[in-house]
């Protein structure tokens, strides 16, 4: 393999080599014949990316792959010449499909060898995939389900998504992103065994074992029907040190069982639904605005990471804030959409109708593209410019009274602006726009709108602000606990059918509609015990309804203190949650 860069670490083959082909093979039919395992799970390094960082980002650039490269465009080109091209930033050049078409060739052509070889090999033996993160795989354009197909062959699925992180790090910032995105992806029926490969790494000096049951945990509550544990650490050591982790683990293997019975799928999670394609990297714009030139191109001036979308952005936004939600690639329906990063250069001008027609939320990327592509007055977005910190000294977001009411003492609901981006959206709206916030300075000046809510003329309510996600010092200002107001006033105001939010302490929510009613899960993420547990959801999905908990395996009753306003029924729970442990909750008739 030759990476972008024009290395070659000695140590990563180009996919497309029949000589490793013909090893891998003859390695892994060695492995069925010798071990006869159930399954056999093809490791993540079944990629073009993350092989040393001299290589750069990923891709091979190998006179073979530059020659089948060649094939698809009619024109020889080297290395440079063809990162310039398809790195190029505007409109992507024509080469940047082809480019992302070969990758995905040459990840499929040997996985239809090794597949057919051990198939053949042991016929009963189901294959299953490792992987990272979806929207590093569409910079090498896989196609999930062709790929998964390969591997199955007419099976159901057998799929072991990354689940973050190896090592323990604050519960609030490593939610199960990655993997519900993984599963979104996958068309067909999956058995899902997420990884657990943390633990036997260092022991508990690398994760607790309280944080291994609580990934479990999130992994029942999308639908895993078991883990995938690595029992070795990095020295072949096994547990030796960590002989309390499989009691640890044992231990909750009552409350997993009955956790499992309920049969919980991602496909039916309540609440907003997060819009990705898997193709994002093939329309994603870069801001490289190097000559396609080849003789002008230096390497270090961009890389394929820069194809790197930030597509679910809104996940990490939403687990933070207890706001239960899922993911979809589907155009139709009723929910709240959100978007985020360049997701919406993904689809057609008629598609974007279809979504401007429906409840939808964007960041300050998503509507920057709106106005770009003429849509700009069905968002009621006039305009859009970006104001650096140092040119306008924007200082807080302040709640306009008028949405969210005072607080208690006349005092204004106000948020941090300075900390959540370098460079902050300057929206300028149309007439009809309801201005939900407004940036202010230290003087409390009024500089520009901070969110707004407007409904269009195809009867789509549109919710806009002026923040890109993730970026800055993002986690450090965004949250706090006039955010998570504001986003479950928000949320209720937009017409929020099946929304499910914790409120008052910050919690990560899990909702799925069940055949009978709802199931809740709601996991303490910080140091801090909950003293009670505050749900809010639509009062409809409560009537006539039962509620149960789970206390040691088993689902007992228990009555909630039930208000109600504007169609909004607030639950209040007499329960305790210590941090990391869950509280799983039941409505049913």
């Amino acid at each position: 393999m030759i990476g972008e860069t024009g290395a070659n670490n000695g140590l990563s083959p180009c996919p497309l080599c029949e000589n490793w082909q013909a090893y891998l093979i003859e390695i892994f039919c060695h492995l069925t014949r010798e071990i006869e395992p159930v399954a056999m799970w093809i490791e993540d390094d079944w990629r073009l990316h993350n092989h040393g960082e001299e290589m750069g980002f990923g891709g091979c650039f190998c006179d073979v792959c530059l020659e089948r490269f060649a094939q698809k465009t009619g024109e020889a080109a080297d290395r440079k010449t063809v990162l310039a091209r398809i790195l190029a930033g505007g409109t992507p050049h024509p080469w940047r499909a082809h480019w992302l078409e070969h990758a995905k060739e040459s990840l499929l052509e040997p996985a239809e060898k090794l597949a057919a070889a051990l198939k053949q090999e042991a016929p009963a033996m189901r294959i299953g995939l490792m992987s990272s993160i979806p929207d590093v795989h569409s910079v090498e354009g896989r196609d999930w389900n062709r790929l998964m197909d390969l591997w199955s062959q007419g099976d159901k699925y057998l799929i072991r998504p990354h689940m973050p992180p190896y090592t323990e790090e604050p519960p609030i910032q490593t939610p199960p992103t990655y993997s519900r995105h993984t599963l979104a992806n996958l068309d067909g029926d999956c058995d899902i065994y997420p990884e657990l490969e943390n633990s036997p790494r260092c022991g508990p000096y690398s994760v607790s074992h309280a944080y291994s049951v609580w990934e479990i945990q999130n992994a029942i509550l999308y639908g895993a029907q078991g883990i995938t544990i690595n029992h070795f650490d990095n020295m072949g050591m096994n547990t030796y040190y960590d002989r309390d982790f499989g009691k640890a683990l044992g231990a909750k293997r009552e409350v997993f069982d009955a956790l499992m019975n309920l049969e919980l799928d991602d496909r039916k999670a309540r609440g907003v639904k997060i819009l990705f394609s898997p193709d994002v990297a093939r329309h994603t714009q870069t801001a490289n605005t190097a000559s396609l030139d080849a003789a002008q191109m230096n390497a270090n001036e961009g890389s394929l990471k820069d194809l790197q979308a930030n597509s679910v952005a809104w996940s990490k936004v939403f687990y933070a804030l207890g706001i239960a939600h899922g993911f979809t690639r589907s155009l139709e329906g009723d929910d709240i959409l959100a978007v985020s990063d360049q997701t919406l250069r993904c689809y057609s001008d008629s598609e974007i109708e279809t979504l401007l027609s429906r409840k939808l939320l964007l960041d300050l990327p998503s509507a920057e593209i709106l106005v770009q592509r003429g849509f700009g007055a069905l968002i009621g977005v006039q305009d859009i410019a970006r104001m650096p910190l140092e040119q306008s000294a924007y200082s807080i977001e302040e709640v306009n009274a008028t949405f969210f009411g005072e607080l208690e003492g006349g005092v204004k609901a106000r948020m941090c602006a300075q900390r959540c981006t370098h460079a902050i959206g300057v929206l300028h709206y149309a007439p009809g726009v309801e201005t939900l916030s407004t940036i202010k300075n230290a003087q409390l000046d009024t500089l520009f709108p901070g969110s707004g809510l407007f409904t269009n003329t195809l009867g789509g309510t549109i919710y806009t602000t002026c923040y890109p996600l993730d970026t800055a010092q993002f986690y450090m200002a965004y949250f706090n606990r006039v955010r998570q107001e504001y986003w479950t006033k928000l949320l209720f105001k937009m017409g929020g059918a099946e929304q499910t939010i914790a409120c008052e302490h910050p919690l990560q929510v899990h909702a799925h509609n069940l055949q009978d009613g709802i199931s809740i899960a709601a996991t303490n993420v910080i140091y801090d015990t909950v003293k009670r547990l505050v749900i809010k959801l639509p009062s409809s999905d409560i009537a006539g309804k039962t509620f149960q908990v789970l206390k040691k395996a088993n689902w007992e009753t228990i009555h909630p203190e039930i208000s109600h306003s504007e169609d909004v029924a607030t639950l209040q729970f007499d329960l305790e949650i210590p941090t990391l442990q869950t509280a799983f909750i039941t409505i049913r008739k």
